[in-house]
């Protein structure tokens, strides 16, 4: 594994469908308050639901895509790189010597999707590290590399 890396394809699938979820209720709610407010006259709840509609469908279509776009992570030599974020970016570097436990974690979701999340936690709360969307089949190699990886510095 060299170089940056992207998280599964799959994941981009999964944060559509939360979005999706959570935007087309509000969609809705929006689409009622906006006729309402048409049969009542009030122009403007009719242009703030228009805008809230807008914005909510925007944000199911282009949020995950863009997530998904500028997630990046490199398993280096000293340690992890996660770069991430659309407004705004995050780049974190979590060195081998602070790692101190790597959980696999998996909701009913991201079994359904064949994903994993690896939880990287550090001697410092402040350096603790998510990569979502690792296939499942591949988490435990990543697992392994940087457990081995943690060890090695250890004997040094």
């Amino acid at each position: 594994m060299t170089g940056p890396q992207k998280l599964s394809p799959r994941v981009r699938t999964m944060w559509h469908l939360s979005a999706s979820l959570v935007a087309g209720p509000l969609t809705i709610v929006a689409v009622v308050a906006g006729l309402i407010g048409a049969f009542e006259g009030l122009a403007v709840i009719v242009a703030v639901a228009a805008v809230v509609a807008i914005v909510a469908i925007a944000a199911a279509i282009l949020g995950p895509r863009l997530r998904y776009e500028r997630f990046r992570w490199e398993l280096t030599g000293d340690g992890l790189q996660i770069s991430h974020g659309v407004l705004l970016r995050v780049q974190s570097a979590i060195p081998v010597f602070r790692v101190q436990q790597i959980d696999v974690r998996q909701g009913p979701v991201e079994r359904w999707f064949g994903l994993v999340t690896l939880h990287i936690a550090t001697a410092s709360s402040g350096s603790d590290g998510t990569l979502p969307g690792i296939a499942a089949d591949r988490a435990d190699d990543l697992r392994r590399e940087l457990m081995a990886r943690v060890s090695a510095d250890d004997g040094v």
